[in-house]
């Protein structure tokens, strides 16, 4: 039943980190900016997360490199939604995150 409440925590911090992603490189003063920042970048983001990071993927990161990667996608994402002017967002999202990556890679 805990498994089944953190996996549910970080499926959405997932769907939050890419609609954050969208939204700040739609926020780009140029179209190829927009295009980079909020199609292209989101797609990548998809691609490795479930390339390496997606827990039934075959080429799996081993524990260390996964939490790395993580930390520095979703850091990433809370900077970019402070460089958007979403500091409570930003600090909203980033609480969220740090209690999800406690109880993953904390909780076994």
């Amino acid at each position: 039943m805990i498994k089944s409440l953190i996996d549910s925590l970080r499926f959405l911090v997932e769907i939050a980190t890419v609609s954050l992603l969208i939204w700040a490189g739609w926020h780009s003063p140029s179209l190829v900016g927009r295009l980079i920042g909020g199609v292209a970048l989101p797609i990548a983001v998809l691609l490795a997360w479930g390339r390496w990071i997606a827990p039934r993927s075959p080429f799996q990161l081993v524990e260390w490199q996964r939490l790395i990667a993580e930390i520095v996608l979703f850091g990433g994402t809370t900077m970019a939604a402070v460089a958007i002017g979403q500091t409570r967002l930003a600090l909203s999202y980033g609480a969220v995150v740090l209690v999800s990556l406690l109880l993953t890679h904390g909780v076994r």
